[in-house]
C-alpha cells in the first residue's frame, strides 16, 4: 500500500498530467523564447570560439563523421585515413572508425553539398545551441506537468546557468568526433525526454534508439522509458496491479499497457539489431564494437581490456574527486600556475557543475519520477565506472555528460532553495545563483584552457 504521501504525489501528477496542454509549452510566447536562447548560444559559442582562436566555419581537428559520410556516399565503410589514426580500427588492410554511425548519418546531407570540407564544428556548435532551447522547453514542459514549481522566468534562468555552467560549453566549441557525438547524444536525450513528458513514447522511443546508435550508454535510459509509457505519466497507473499480481505468484498479464511498451520497446530493439550487424558486418562479430581492437593497436596499456573492475578505483577519483592542479616552483611563488585540466584527466563534475552539489538536497516527499531519475542515473554511472579511461583528454569528467539530461531534470524536482518573491512570484535563492555563476566562470576559464592550452597564474 503506498504511503499518505506517495499517493498524495501521484495524485497530483495524475491530476496535472490530464491537464497537460501543447498550446501552454509550445505556445507563441515559449517558442519565441527557444529561439532567442538558440541565437543567443549560437554567438556566444562563436564568440568563445574565435577567442579560442577555433574557426567556426572549418573542419575540427578530428573530423571522423564528415569522413565516414563522405565513405557512404562512395559507396564503402570504410573511411579514407591513414592508418593509425587516433580511434580508427585497421582491419583486413582497411580503416574504419571506432564510433557508432548516427552522427554520421546527420551529416550526410551536409556532406553530399559540401564534401569533406564540412564543418562538423559549425553542426556541433548549431547543435549544442538547440540544446539550451530544447532544455528551457524540457523545464517547461515539466512544469506545464506540474511536476516543479518553477516559474517561466526560474527555468529560463537555470537553463542558461546549467547549459554555460557545466562541461557542455567546452563540448560545444571544437567540433571533432568525441564532443560532437556527445552533443548528438544531448540533443537526442532532451528530445527523447520531451516527447515521453508530452506522452509520444513511440516518437521518444526512435530518438533512444537514435542515441544507442551515437553513444551506447544513451540506451540506458530506456528503462525510464517504459516506466514513463507503462505509468502514462499516472493517468493510467497499472504498476501497482500488476506488481501486486506478481506477489500473488499470478502474473496479471492483461494489465500491462502493452500497446504502449511495444511503441517503446519496437524502436529501440530495432536499433539494437542494427547495432549488432553493423559490429558483425565490420569487426567480425555482434559483440565487437571495435574498442578491443583499437585497444589492441593503439593502446597496449590498457592491460585489462575494454571494461575491467580494475578500473573502478581511477575513475570514481577521476570523476568525482579530482581537482586542478596547482603547481609553485618555491616556497616563495606567489603566482602558482593553475591547470584547470588536472594533465588532460579532468576534474570533479562537482567542480564543473557546482550546481550538482543540490542534487542532494533534503527532499521531504518521495517522487517516483525522481526515483526513475536516479535509478537511471544510476545505472548510466554504473556502466562508466569500469569503462578502461575516464575520458583523456578533457576538462571535467565528460563520460558522464551522458547523464546530464537525467541530472538537470533532477535539479528541477528536487526541492532546492527557493525563495518566496514578491506577490506570487518566487526567486531563485542566492544559493542557485551563486553556484550557477561559479560554474559559468569555471566553465569558460577550463573551456578556453582545453582549446588553447593557456593555464592560469593567480
Amino acid at each position: 500500500m503506498r504511503s499518505a504521501r506517495g499517493q498524495a504525489s501521484m495524485h497530483g501528477i495524475e491530476t496535472a498530467a490530464a491537464a497537460v496542454g501543447g498550446e501552454r509549452v509550445f505556445g507563441r510566447r515559449n517558442l519565441v523564447t527557444a529561439c532567442t536562447l538558440f541565437w543567443s548560444a549560437l554567438i556566444m559559442l562563436w564568440l568563445l570560439q574565435l577567442a579560442a582562436h577555433i574557426n567556426p566555419i572549418g573542419p575540427s581537428f578530428a573530423p571522423h563523421f564528415v569522413a565516414q559520410a563522405d565513405a557512404w556516399l562512395h559507396g564503402r565503410w570504410n573511411v579514407a585515413m591513414a592508418p593509425g589514426t587516433v580511434d580508427t580500427a585497421d582491419v583486413r588492410g582497411k580503416v574504419y572508425i571506432l564510433y557508432p554511425p548516427f552522427p554520421a548519418i546527420l551529416l550526410l546531407p551536409f556532406v553530399a553539398i559540401f564534401g569533406r570540407a564540412t564543418s562538423d564544428t559549425l553542426f556541433t556548435a548549431v547543435l549544442a545551441s538547440g540544446n539550451l532551447a530544447l532544455l528551457y522547453l524540457l523545464f517547461e514542459q515539466a512544469r506545464a506537468n506540474g511536476w516543479t514549481r518553477h516559474t517561466r522566468q526560474e527555468n529560463l534562468f537555470l537553463s542558461i546557468l546549467l547549459a554555460f555552467g557545466s562541461i557542455n560549453l567546452w563540448l560545444s566549441l571544437g567540433g571533432s568526433m568525441w564532443f560532437t557525438a556527445q552533443v548528438v547524444g544531448m540533443t537526442l536525450s532532451l528530445g527523447a525526454l520531451l516527447l515521453a513528458f508530452r506522452r509520444h513514447y513511440g516518437w521518444s522511443a526512435v530518438l533512444i534508439g537514435c542515441a544507442l546508435l551515437t553513444r551506447a550508454t544513451l540506451v540506458l535510459g530506456a528503462p525510464l522509458l517504459l516506466w514513463l509509457a507503462w505509468d502514462d505519466l499516472g493517468r493510467h497507473s497499472t504498476m501497482g496491479t500488476f506488481v501486486r499480481s506478481l506477489l500473488a505468484r499470478r502474473p496479471d498479464w492483461t494489465a500491462l499497457p502493452w500497446r504502449r511498451l511495444l511503441s517503446v520497446a519496437t524502436p529501440i530493439s530495432t536499433a539494437a539489431v542494427l547495432w549488432l550487424v553493423r559490429n558483425a558486418l565490420v569487426f567480425g562479430s555482434p559483440l565487437e564494437s571495435g574498442y578491443g581492437i583499437v585497444l589492441r593497436q593503439q593502446y597496449p596499456d590498457a592491460k585489462y581490456g575494454v571494461f575491467s573492475l580494475r578500473y573502478i578505483p581511477a575513475n570514481i577519483i577521476a570523476n568525482f574527486f579530482s581537482f586542478p592542479r596547482i603547481t609553485y616552483v618555491g616556497p616563495h611563488d606567489l603566482h602558482p600556475t593553475i591547470d584547470l585540466l588536472n594533465q588532460g584527466i579532468g576534474v570533479s563534475v562537482f567542480v564543473t557543475t557546482p550546481l550538482f552539489l543540490l542534487l542532494f538536497w533534503r527532499n521531504r516527499a518521495f517522487n517516483p519520477l525522481r526515483a526513475a531519475l536516479w535509478s537511471t542515473l544510476g545505472l548510466m554511472v554504473l556502466a562508466i565506472l569500469p569503462f578502461h579511461e575516464a575520458g583523456w583528454f578533457q576538462f571535467g569528467a565528460r563520460y558522464l555528460f551522458d547523464g546530464y539530461p537525467y541530472a538537470f531534470l533532477l535539479l528541477m524536482l528536487n526541492e532546492m532553495p527557493i525563495a518566496r518573491g514578491q506577490g506570487k512570484g518566487r526567486r531563485v535563492d542566492w544559493r542557485i545563483l551563486a553556484l550557477g555563476l561559479l560554474g559559468i566562470c569555471i566553465n569558460i576559464m577550463g573551456a578556453i584552457e582545453v582549446w588553447t592550452g593557456h593555464m592560469y597564474r593567480l
